[in-house]
């Protein structure tokens, strides 16, 4: 989802490097498309274990702000009508110092075509319970590594308090132009769901032009979420153009 920064797992990133010749500034506007073997966000399969499309749009100022949206398939529950997840974002990214940087946004996370129904608790759900925004706050230090912070009054439109504490690196490898990543995250849900958990993804990703594709092993403990948390293998791929 979005930059580096903001996710901490495995959403796209959203830059865009080529430059038409030396003396044209590149553009301010990046876009990618994709396709993941199984959408896990924050350690969790938001699409039964099963494949997504994503796409991203975003537009990047040099003072700092940008804004953008990030689309991909979901699938929840049965008869629930969410199949579309929309992210709209906007924030600002700034260095520190040569060494650290820092980035603040709000996130509104849009299940589209969502539809009111009844719950395996036999509780009505109304449309568009599932929206809900987040603050995101990240440190960025050096080249490969940067810690988050997201907070949401509302998280899972469930009108309770989720935090998520994320910490995300990458790093070139000597050998086949390859890059290793690798993140960790604690997500309080106390309010919301009654308990946490920590997720975690070890992988390697490798540069193809403009397509990166990655391999990587996602974990979630506990047993909130059914069969879309534990462990998997995820297979990425991400056109930047």
């Amino acid at each position: 989802m979005i930059r580096t920064l903001l996710a901490a797992t495995l959403l796209a990133t959203l830059s865009l490097p080529a430059l038409a010749q030396d003396e044209e500034a590149s553009s301010p506007f990046a876009f990618s498309f994709g396709a993941v073997s199984d959408y896990a966000f924050r350690g969790v399969s938001q699409t039964n274990e099963g494949p997504a499309w994503q796409a991203s749009a975003e537009y990047a100022h040099d003072s700092g702000f940008y804004a953008g949206v990030w689309a991909s398939r979901v699938d929840f529950v049965p008869n629930d009508g969410a199949n579309i997840e929309s992210d709209w974002y906007i924030g600002f990214s700034t260095p520190i110092n040569d060494v650290v940087s820092f980035d603040i946004s709000i996130l509104r996370y849009v299940y589209i075509d969502q539809e009111r129904f009844i719950n395996s608790d036999g509780d009505v759900v109304p449309d568009g319970a599932y929206d809900y925004n987040e603050l995101l706050v990240s440190l960025g230090v050096g080249d490969y590594l940067s810690f988050l912070l997201g907070y949401s009054n509302d998280v899972f439109g469930s009108d309770e308090t989720g935090i998520y504490y994320g910490v995300s690196g990458s790093y070139p490898l000597p050998w086949g132009e390859l890059n290793l990543t690798g993140s960790a995250g604690h997500y309080d849900l106390d309010d919301a769901l009654g308990d946490s958990y920590q997720d975690f993804s070890v992988g390697i990703s490798k540069e193809f032009g403009p397509m990166t594709v990655g391999l990587q092993w996602v974990h979630a403990t506990e047993n909130l979420f059914g069969r879309n948390d534990g462990s998997r293998y995820v297979l990425t791929t991400n056109w930047a153009f």
